[in-house]
C-alpha cells in the first residue's frame, strides 16, 4: 500500500534528523560571525561575502553533511533496526533504501560544492569530515572508543570550514569535549556491545587529551599574539559559556530523572544536539558580539520548537490515538 506524502516526508525529516542539525548549524555560525566581527581575518573569503549568503551556505553545507551521516547511518544499521527499532523510517518503510542512496549522494556532493565557495582550504576539511563520518559509520561505532573520539573529531573539524584558521579555539574545544561526554554516556546508559572496558575508558582519555592539546594549542600558536582569549575582550566574558554548561546539566538532570535507561540516553541526544547553539551564543556573548549572539539564541529556539513539533507530530502518525464509542 502507498504511504499518504506527509508520511514519506516525515519518514524523511526523522531519516535525516534535520531538526537536530539546527545545533550544528549553530556552530558553523558562530565561526562565520566570530572571524566577520573580530577584523582579523579579512584576507578570508568569508569575510568579503554577504553575510547572509555566507550564514545560508555554510549551514547547507553542515545540514547536508549531518544528513549524509544520518542517512549512511540508517542504511548500514537497517538490518539491526528491523527487529530492535521497526519504526524508524527504512524499517517501517515510509523511505525507501533507494531513496536513502539519493539522499546519501545529493547532500555529500552538496556539501562540497558549498563548502568550495570558502577556498580550497575549506573544500578539503569538508571532504576530510565527509572521510571521518564514514569512518565512524563503518568502524567507530563498533568499536566503543575510536567511535567516541571520532564524534569529537567530527563536531570540532566542522567548526572550523567556513575559517580554517581559527585562533579562538576555546568553543572548538568545549564543543568536541560536549559531544564526547554525551556519545560516551549515551554509550553506558544503554549499554551498547561491544561493551567498554577499562582499555577502551584509557583509549578515551588518551585520545581525548591528544586532541585538546592539539585545538588548544595550535589556537595559542596561530593568533598574532600568544593567548587563547580575544584581545580586545573582557576574560569575566567567560562566565557565559560556564552558565551555558550549567544550565545544561541541570536541564539533562530535570528531564531525565524519571526516565529509564533508553528514554533518558535520547532525550541526552536530542538536548545535547540542540545545546550547541546556546553554547555558540554564549561564546559570542562572551566577547561582546552582542547581535549574533541573539541570532543564534534565536536558531535554538526555533531548533528546540522544530525538535518538539517532529516528535509529537511522530508520534501521532506511528501511533495515532484510538477512541472508543
Amino acid at each position: 500500500m502507498t504511504r499518504p506524502l506527509y508520511v514519506r516526508l516525515l519518514g524523511t525529516a526523522q531519516l535525516t534528523r534535520l531538526a537536530m542539525a539546527f545545533g550544528a548549524v549553530g556552530d558553523v555560525w558562530f565561526t562565520v560571525l566570530f572571524t566577520r566581527g573580530s577584523g582579523d581575518y579579512d584576507f578570508l573569503k568569508v569575510s568579503n561575502m554577504s553575510l547572509t549568503f555566507a550564514l545560508v551556505v555554510v549551514a547547507v553545507v553542515t545540514m547536508c553533511l549531518f544528513t549524509f551521516g544520518a542517512s549512511l547511518n540508517d542504511l548500514i544499521d537497517q538490518r539491526h533496526d528491523r527487529e530492535f527499532s521497526p519504526r524508524r523510517p527504512l524499517p517501517s518503510g515510509s523511505v525507501l533504501p533507494s531513496t536513502v542512496g539519493i539522499v546519501i549522494a545529493v547532500t555529500l556532493i552538496t556539501s562540497l560544492l558549498g563548502a568550495l565557495v570558502f577556498g580550497t582550504g575549506s573544500l578539503t576539511l569538508t571532504l576530510i569530515v565527509a572521510a571521518a563520518i564514514l569512518f565512524y559509520n563503518v568502524v567507530g561505532k563498533y568499536v566503543p572508543a575510536v567511535g567516541v573520539i571520532t564524534v569529537g573529531v567530527i563536531t570540532a573539524l566542522h567548526m572550523l570550514i567556513p575559517n580554517y584558521e581559527m585562533t579562538f579555539t576555546l568553543p572548538i574545544w568545549l564543543t568536541m569535549t560536549h559531544s564526547m561526554v554525551i556519545t560516551l554516556t549515551i554509550y553506558m546508559l544503554v549499554r551498547k556491545r561491544p561493551y567498554l572496558s577499562r582499555r577502551s575508558y584509557v583509549v578515551i582519555a588518551t585520545g581525548y587529551v591528544a586532541w585538546s592539546a592539539i585545538i588548544l594549542i595550535a589556537g595559542w600558536q596561530q593568533g598574532p599574539e600568544p593567548g587563547w582569549w580575544p584581545k580586545d575582550a573582557s576574560s569575566l566574558g567567560v562566565l557565559w559559556p560556564l552558565l551555558a554548561i550549567v544550565g545544561f546539566i541541570v536541564t539533562i538532570r530535570l528531564k531525565t530523572r524519571r526516565s529509564d535507561n533508553r528514554s533518558a540516553a535520547e532525550k541526552l541526544a536530542r538536548y545535547g544536539a540542540m545545546w550547541q547553539s546556546l553554547y555558540a551564543g554564549s561564546w559570542l556573548l562572551a566577547v561582546g558580539m552582542y547581535s549574533g549572539a541573539v541570532l543564534l539564541f534565536s536558531l535554538a529556539v526555533i531548533g528546540f520548537g522544530l525538535m518538539t513539533a517532529m516528535k509529537e507530530f511522530g508520534g501521532l502518525i506511528t501511533s495515532p490515538p484510538k477512541y472508543q464509542v
